[in-house]
């Protein structure tokens, strides 16, 4: 058979001219195409037909898998193999593509020619016309991955029926998942990289949604913003109610960032950021009310010293958060490097929490001592301690709240809320610094108070007869 084909090529190359070198290619091509393959290629093609759909390329074959498993989208077989456009070792194939890597590398070791005949020996249209030319390379449209627009819907592992909904927390949906339901986040963002049968909900938050994502209802967002990446898909309406600064958006330190001591809706409007200096209010007048009735001796002793001595308490109190971590991390190093103190530092954490307790005990002094000056300007008569101290807390505030009311106005009015800001912090950090230094003094006056009652009583030289003092 070998010797019958190679006689006929050889009187097929001598009977064309000399000037059609052409056609004696294209006819050496079509012959040798015509070469029936092995039964051993015949079962590699059917197992590779079963598995993927094959597509000729201009140097070699290109897989589609029928079923998706995985990431793998395409498979090029030419001098090298290369998943989804990526070169592979036969290691990282086998990772991807698990029982088919064999026939993919035996498909691989074939020849160009090889494996153009292996597909096209069998097909009816090729041994029906066998003279057709061939396109040329050139003109051969290379086969480009379907785009993720026109891409169709990909299969998810994983699927939830019902809503998924978190307060005080994001929500996200993974690539491979599928939520028939709504998804609703309050007080967080949302991350779509999947499947949501419903509506996309964000109240305080933002919604994004990655290149795969599919939404087959509406998107809405309050407070936040919608950050859509190319190739996401919205099926319904979209609504963005951003509460943010109107027109231009201004990021300036402190109060644009929410730099102070409690961080809050810092990537939100000033919306956002009056409500959670409303709850800073709501909270701290909460904890003050019970440092008030667990330690109200300590509270009304604060409140005294601050009342009595106000320039020399907030002195103490300002050096004390000063020095404050510099000796913490001073004392952890010396207990640290010493052998007996390595277990005295399981009570250092505890010690840190005392001193932040002392710290609330002394706002709330000074926040008593404010509500009571402050109710005696408004001519106000006698009213319960935590009415003092709430009212206390909402004079150190105020500047802070106010700034925060007056954000509202948008950009324009960005130099009074800087000013109003500044001064709601440094008069808060003053009441914190004030109210810690009336602990410290008198704690340190009951421990002097303490160390002379120690002190043994001094003799006194009894008189005796004809004997003056």
């Amino acid at each position: 058979m070998k010797r019958c084909t190679g006689l006929l090529m050889m009187i097929v190359m001598v009977a064309c001219p000399a000037d059609a070198p052409e056609a004696r290619s294209r006819i050496a091509v079509d012959v040798g195409a015509q070469r029936p393959p092995t039964d051993e290629q015949q079962a590699l093609r059917a197992r590779i037909e079963q598995r993927y759909d094959v597509v000729p390329l201009t140097n070699g074959v290109a897989l589609t898998p029928k079923t998706r498993a995985g990431d793998v989208r395409l498979i090029e077989i030419s001098d090298t193999i290369a998943v989804n456009g990526v070169p592979v070792t036969g290691r990282e194939l086998r990772d991807q593509v698990g029982a088919d890597a064999d026939a993919i590398l035996r498909l691989s070791y074939l020849d160009a020619d090889a494996r153009r005949a292996l597909f096209d020996a069998l097909r009816p249209e090729v041994q029906q016309r066998p003279e057709v030319e061939r396109p040329r390379p050139e003109s051969e449209p290379a086969l480009e991955a379907p785009s993720p627009a026109t891409e169709t819907r990909p299969r998810r592992a994983r699927r939830s029926s019902g809503e998924r909904v978190r307060i005080f927390g994001d929500v996200n949906v993974s690539e491979d998942e599928e939520v028939s339901g709504q998804v609703v986040a309050v007080i967080g963002s949302v991350r779509i990289d999947g499947e949501v049968g419903d509506q996309v909900v964000a109240v305080l938050g933002s919604v994004d949604l990655g290149p795969r994502a599919v939404v087959r209802g509406d998107v809405v967002t309050v407070g936040g913003r919608l950050r859509k990446a190319p190739g996401a898909q919205v099926r319904g309406a979209v609504t963005e109610v951003s509460l943010g600064d109107p027109g231009m958006r201004v990021h300036l330190s402190p109060w644009f960032d929410g730099w102070g001591p409690i961080h809050l809706f810092g990537g939100f409007g000033p919306v956002a950021r009056l409500l959670g200096s409303t709850f800073r209010f709501v909270l701290l007048a909460l904890l003050a009310c019970v440092a008030l009735v667990v330690a109200r001796r300590s509270v009304e002793a604060s409140a005294q010293r601050v009342t009595d001595n106000p320039v020399n308490t907030t002195l103490v109190g300002m050096v004390a958060w000063v020095l404050f971590a510099p000796v913490l991390f001073l004392t952890a190093f010396l207990l640290l490097v010493s052998f007996i103190g390595i277990p005295l530092l399981l009570l250092l954490p505890f010690a840190v929490l005392v001193l932040l307790l002392m710290a609330l005990v002394g706002f709330s002094g000074t926040a008593y001592a404010l509500g009571q000056w402050m109710r005696r300007r408004l001519g106000i008569g006698t009213v319960p301690a935590f009415v003092d101290v709430c009212l206390g807390i909402l004079v150190i505030l105020m500047p802070l709240l106010l700034g925060r009311l007056v954000a509202l106005g948008g950009w324009p009015v960005s130099p009074f809320v800087f000013l109003l800001l500044a001064t709601g912090l440094a008069v808060e950090f003053l009441a914190w610094s004030s109210g810690f230094g009336a602990v410290l003094a008198n704690a340190f006056s009951r421990w002097q108070a303490r160390r002379a009652t120690r002190r043994p009583a001094a003799t006194t030289p009894t008189a005796t007869p004809g004997t003056s003092l």
